[in-house]
C-alpha cells in the first residue's frame, strides 16, 4: 500500500534509454528524442514552471573565473565531483546543494537559477522566494527540501494510513518485526 502513489517506480525510471551526454552548445535546440517519459525530464519542468518568467529567474550565481570551465562540460555530464551539467532530456538528480556540487544549466553557460532549481524539485511555479533572502540561503533551502511531488505522495500515504485504522492494523501486523534484546 505504501507504493500506491508512486507514479514512476525507480526500476522503471532507470530502465529507459536515457541520453548520456551531448556536446555543450550554448542556446542550442535539441529535439525531444521521444523514447522516455517527457514529464521526467529537466526541460519538461523548466517549461512547465515557465522559469524564464519566474520572479526568481534572475537569481543565480554569476560565473566569474569558472566560465571557461562551464563551457567545457558536456550537456548531461554529471560524472565530475563539482560541475554537473544537467541534460534537458534526462531526469534531474535531486537538487542537493553542498559539498561544492554545482548544477549547470543544460544549454546556457551558467549555473541553474533558483527558479530552475525549484522546478527540478517539482515545486509549483507559484512558489517564490522573496528578494530579501540571500542567494546562498535560497539554494540551501532548496537543497534541504524533499522534492515536492515525493513529499506530496508521502503525505497522501500517511493520510491514508491514519484515516484507515483497520487497514493500518492489518499492515502493522503483516510488517511487524521481531525485536531482539
Amino acid at each position: 500500500p505504501w507504493n500506491k502513489y508512486i507514479i514512476f517506480p525507480r526500476s522503471q525510471v532507470f530502465s529507459y534509454p536515457w541520453i548520456t551526454t551531448t556536446p555543450f552548445a550554448e542556446n542550442s535546440v535539441f529535439p525531444f528524442p521521444g523514447n522516455v517519459p517527457i514529464d521526467l525530464t529537466v526541460e519538461h519542468w523548466l517549461q512547465k514552471n515557465q522559469v524564464n518568467n519566474h520572479p526568481n529567474a534572475q537569481h543565480y550565481f554569476k560565473p566569474r573565473a569558472g566560465l571557461k570551465r562551464f563551457l567545457s562540460v558536456d550537456e548531461g555530464d554529471d560524472s565530475k565531483k563539482s560541475y554537473k551539467r544537467l541534460h534537458r532530456w534526462r531526469y534531474s538528480p535531486t537538487a542537493c546543494y553542498g559539498n561544492n556540487e554545482v548544477h549547470l544549466h543544460p544549454y546556457r553557460a551558467r549555473r541553474i537559477s533558483v527558479a530552475e532549481a525549484l522546478a527540478i524539485q517539482s515545486l509549483p511555479k507559484e512558489f517564490i522566494f522573496p528578494d530579501c533572502i540571500s542567494l546562498t540561503a535560497m539554494f540551501k533551502t532548496i537543497g534541504n527540501g524533499v522534492p515536492y511531488l515525493a513529499s506530496k505522495s508521502l503525505a497522501m500515504m500517511i493520510n491514508d494510513f491514519l484515516n484507515n485504522p483497520v487497514d493500518s492494523i492489518q499492515i502493522s501486523e503483516e510488517k511487524q518485526l521481531e525485536l531482539l534484546f
